[in-house]
């Protein structure tokens, strides 16, 4: 029995670590230079400002809790911490998604940057989400030991990654136009 868990486990971390479904990359959409006044350009340096210090805390935390799994997956002991570190991780998550959903576009952009500015932060609400329910995953798999369930949680983090990646594709083509600084 221990031989076929085993299997299953290296089956789930080969799927988990080797395999991936992310699309290639799409390129960057260009937007021609726009002028704006300086104000205007203050306005959505510190927007992109409130959105990376949003981010900034979810990232910390899932990089915590990625390290715990991580730990988790090569073998190491299940921390007694890693539930309490998965629901913070989870909590900062779906708190930051809720910040962003309330963060305003600046009024004075032209119409097609409040489209992509709405579309990025979208996707970084999306992204969260995903991150959090990953989590969920985790914790399935601390309870259970379902290899299984790492392919839902390689599913989410991958999903939650490429929408991150995404939304910041968005931004700097905003800031580029805008010639603010990033």
């Amino acid at each position: 029995m221990k031989h076929i868990v085993a299997i299953f486990l290296g089956i789930g971390l080969l799927a988990l670590c080797g395999c991936t479904s992310e699309n290639a990359p799409q390129p960057p959409q260009k937007l021609p230079a726009v002028s704006l006044s300086a104000a205007d350009k203050e306005k959505l340096a510190a927007f992109q400002k409130d959105l990376l210090s949003v981010g900034n805390l979810t990232d910390r935390a899932v990089k915590l809790a990625t390290d715990e799994v991580k730990n988790v997956l090569k073998g190491g002991k299940v921390s007694l911490d890693l539930p309490s570190i998965l629901d913070k991780a989870q909590a900062e998550c779906l708190r930051s998604g809720a910040t962003l959903a309330k963060k305003a576009v600046p009024a004075a952009l032209p119409p097609e940057m409040k489209s992509l500015l709405n579309e990025g932060t979208a996707g970084l609400i999306a992204a969260n989400k995903a991150y959090a329910e990953s989590f969920d995953a985790i914790k399935s798999f601390a309870a259970d030991k379902n290899p299984m369930v790492l392919l839902e949680y390689r599913k989410k983090s991958s999903q939650a990654e490429g929408l991150y990646r995404a939304a910041a594709a968005k931004f700097k083509v905003i800031m580029t136009a805008a010639g603010v600084a990033q």
